[in-house]
């Protein structure tokens, strides 16, 4: 009898690790303008001969007019009200990334408008065009960047620390040129593609998660409708708990009044 109690406590012991196996879970939602697509006015680039030449939209709200989906919006789990330790992590996601973000200067304009990084990444700044180009970096817990890119060259920063908030890249040459880039000390940052379509993979499933949406034209993001129904997303942020698998958020609606001019 004590033998048997022995090999069941020893199976318990074996089985309960495997009984608590974090899960993991995919989260995808659109976002869309509930409204008319504002008109925007394009950059006046007439003081560079290279740019002059070039078709320079305002990116400021990019919204595609056939189902109104909003690019560059960032959903993302805001660290400060979720604490993730490294169990929370998808293993094959935990260490940072050794491959560089690309930040290049194409056509006068930065591509990507929006892009994330790790804390401990280093960016390479490029320079596509045949004008020169200067790409100023504006942190708030890192030391600002702020370096002359030539034609056809590249310059690189490391970024060490997480930011508490996108921030702004600018070209001082070009005053319409500007990106953001997001800093984070975690991987689930999504950014909005051309039809406001958001894919987060790897999620920690079954715990609670706050994520926050940002744009860099919003204007009090405290109202959404969700599949058509209205929510108060304070400041933006929203808490989900996700099963394991997929999970589909739907579609996440904003009003025009949500964004400045």
């Amino acid at each position: 009898m004590k033998k048997l109690t022995t090999l069941a406590l020893f199976a318990s012991f074996v089985l309960a690790p495997m009984a608590h196996a974090q899960e993991w879970a995919d989260l995808t939602v659109q976002f869309v303008l509930d409204g008319d697509v504002p008109e925007l006015k394009e950059p006046v680039t007439s003081a560079d001969a290279f740019c002059a030449k070039q078709k320079i939209p305002s990116e400021r709200l990019v919204v595609n007019k056939d189902n109104k989906g909003i690019a560059n919006m960032v959903f993302m789990i805001d660290a400060k009200l979720t604490k993730l330790p490294a169990e929370k992590i998808h293993p094959s996601m935990r260490d940072v990334p050794a491959a560089h973000p690309v930040l290049d200067n194409v056509n006068c304009m930065f591509v990507p408008h929006v892009f994330h990084v790790r804390a401990g990444q280093t960016i390479d700044v490029k320079n596509s065009d045949q004008t020169g180009h200067n790409a100023k970096f504006v942190f708030f817990n890192n030391d600002e960047w702020n370096q002359v890119i030539p034609i056809g060259g590249t310059k690189s920063l490391t970024v060490k620390k997480a930011e508490s908030g996108p921030s702004k890249v600018e070209c001082n040459i070009h005053p319409w040129m500007s990106a953001y880039h997001v800093v984070t000390d975690h991987p689930y940052v999504g950014i909005s593609d051309s039809n406001g379509m958001v894919k987060i993979e790897k999620l920690p499933a079954g715990m609670e998660l706050t994520f926050k949406m940002w744009h860099e034209a919003q204007n009090k993001f405290d109202e959404v409708s969700v599949n058509g129904k209205s929510e108060s997303w304070k400041k933006g942020n929203v808490k989900l708990t996700l099963k394991a698998g997929a999970n589909e958020l739907g579609k996440v609606s904003l009003k025009p009044d949500k964004f400045k001019p």
